[in-house]
């Protein structure tokens, strides 16, 4: 009997701990799926004058004196501070009040004066490499905003424009206002090169001050696709608290759309208003779009995921017709153009070189000529006074010689006269 209760006792006990054993791994999974999958929302006040990182895909850097950080959305920048964006990341500067700058993948940017306030600002921005959009909401007349790129100034009187940097030159195009292009020299002078008009661009590359200055070329089609899908919205102006959001694809990868705009791949941080309505598209070759339509406000959870599933067979090859070849034929064909653009440049640069160094030797060759004939007539001149000189000398050398022939017969003439009286005196 005894043996019997104890038997019962041990199965209990084993029945008691499966169902722990069973109801803790349903635990474990249940939070280690969802882990992460909840955060709480955070909101972060800005104000006018205010500088701050506004949103962030892939890695992005400050450079900050001899210090190397890793930023968060909402981090305030300083005068003076590196922003290094690499390969395939993207970051959104704000400049409250007055304007949003984007920097694309590759791209270093120095703020070289940060002077941000309600009441007059001065942005001085410099790029190092790559590229840069702004969008410019409202300057006053004490107000500043220029990106210094190559000793050229870019100096804004639009609302938006974007420069882009490489070797051997800088390039401005210019969706909407005008901006003032300056030639920046060692002694701090600035001279006004020309300004380039919304609609157009301003290519420097291989430009120097001994040419002709480019003419501005209206906007082409990789230009207003960058403008369309990759520029940035406007800055906000009051005093407000942002909402922060972590925007995430499944799987990762896929680029993300904020209300039509391309500002992400894989994940993006970022500020948003608070109040409002946001939509989202993920979007992955391969796989099915996901898009999500946001109120802002009933939000629970600051990280939203985007899952796009993939596609079959069918729908693979019907995608790659509709979609993947266009997009492609209109990138080769914008691609085309450009450096088409950039062989018409190069070829009109190196026409006007060879002009210039053409007239350079012809002016050099005239000079030569000149400087010859000068030469050959200052020759003649001198040969002219030798040869005066020679008849003179000749002409002395004559009258020399009568002059010693009358002088010699005079002596002959006494000497006979002495001879004579001699034989008188001796009768």
């Amino acid at each position: 009997m005894k043996s019997l209760v104890k038997s019962l006792l041990l199965i209990m006990a084993g029945l008691l701990l499966a169902v722990g054993l069973l109801y803790g791994y349903s635990i474990f999974f249940k939070t280690a799926g969802n882990e992460g999958l909840e955060e709480s929302l955070r909101f972060i006040p800005i104000e006018p004058g205010d500088a701050i990182i506004s949103r962030i895909s892939g890695d992005v850097f400050i450079i900050r004196e001899e210090l190397i950080l890793t930023p968060h959305v909402g981090d305030a920048l300083r005068e003076g501070d590196v922003i290094k964006v690499v390969d395939e990341s993207w970051c959104q500067v704000h400049f409250v009040g007055k304007a949003t700058m984007s920097l694309r993948s590759n791209t270093l940017v120095k703020i070289q004066k940060l002077l941000s306030s309600p009441m007059d600002s001065d942005i001085r921005t410099e790029l190092l490499t790559g590229s840069m959009i702004y969008k410019v909401d409202r300057l006053d007349a004490t107000d500043n905003l220029e990106v210094i790129a190559q000793e050229k100034i870019y100096r804004v009187e639009g609302t938006e424009f974007m420069v882009e940097i490489y070797s051997g030159g800088s390039r401005v195009a210019v969706q909407e206002g005008n901006v003032v292009v300056l030639q920046k020299s060692g002694n701090q002078e600035e001279k006004l090169l020309k300004t380039v008009p919304s609609g157009f661009s301003l290519d420097l590359q291989g430009w120097n001050k001994d040419l002709p200055l480019p003419e501005a070329k209206e906007l082409n089609q990789e230009d207003k696709r960058i403008f369309e899908e990759e520029g940035p919205g406007l800055p906000y102006r009051d005093p407000a608290t942002m909402m922060y959001l972590e925007i995430r694809t499944a799987p990762p990868g896929g680029q993300i759309f904020v209300d039509g705009k391309l500002t992400g791949q894989s994940r993006l941080s970022g500020l948003f208003p608070a109040e409002g309505n946001l939509t989202i598209l993920a979007r992955k070759r391969g796989f099915s779009d996901s898009s999500m339509n946001v109120k802002l406000q009933d939000l629970k959870s600051s990280l939203l995921v985007l899952k796009m599933n993939p596609l079959g067979l069918n729908e693979s090859l019907e995608a790659e017709k509709t979609s993947s070849r266009p997009e492609k034929i209109d990138e080769i064909k914008s691609q085309f153009e450009k450096e088409i653009s950039d062989l018409n440049s190069g070829f009109s640069r190196k026409i006007e070189e060879n002009t210039q160094e053409n007239k350079k030797l012809l002016q050099d060759s005239t000079n030569f000529s000149m400087s010859l004939q000068s030469d050959i007539v200052n020759l003649r001149n001198k040969n002219s006074a030798l040869e005066k000189k020679k008849t003179e000398q000749e002409k002395m050398r004559i009258e020399l010689e009568k002059e010693l022939e009358n002088s010699l017969s005079e002596q002959q003439k006494l000497r006979d006269l002495l001879t004579q009286i001699q034989e008188l005196s001796d009768q």
